[in-house]
């Protein structure tokens, strides 16, 4: 019986699969930055697309428990406006967005921004079914 013997592995290979010099250029297009040594290069050639393979996967994560980690001003904004826990800490957030919003049209005027009177928050709630009327009070 004859053994077949595996050709794509040569345990006895002289000459190396890859280049170093092809390897070093490919990564220093991509970060701007060479490695001086094989074992750098192969660190970050499995750091990359495993640290990457974990970042998608947190993002689906958050995307399927809805973790808006991006939402924390507004958020902020939507407890303020809660009349029932009314501090100085809640007086003065709304007080800052209320200031961003009067200023908006002069810090940036090539935006053209109009707001409406009714739009912009005035400490009280809407305590009727309907929203407020959203004519444009200038």
């Amino acid at each position: 019986m004859v053994m077949m013997q595996f050709r794509a592995f040569n345990p006895t290979q002289v000459e190396e699969t890859y280049s170093m010099v092809t390897a070093n250029r490919f990564w220093s297009q991509i970060f701007g930055a060479a490695f001086s040594n094989k074992r750098w290069l192969h660190f970050f050639m499995l750091f990359v697309p495993i640290t990457n393979l974990w970042m998608n996967a947190l993002g689906v994560v958050g995307l399927a428990l809805n973790l808006c980690a991006y939402n924390f001003i507004s958020q902020e904004i939507y407890t303020a406006e809660d009349l029932e826990f009314e501090t100085f800490y809640t007086k003065n957030i709304l007080l800052n967005k209320g200031i961003r919003d009067w200023m908006a049209t002069q810090d940036q005027p090539h935006e053209n921004l109009i707001f409406c009177n009714s739009l912009i928050f005035s400490g009280v709630k809407n305590s009727g079914s309907r929203p407020p009327n959203p004519t444009i009070n200038l």
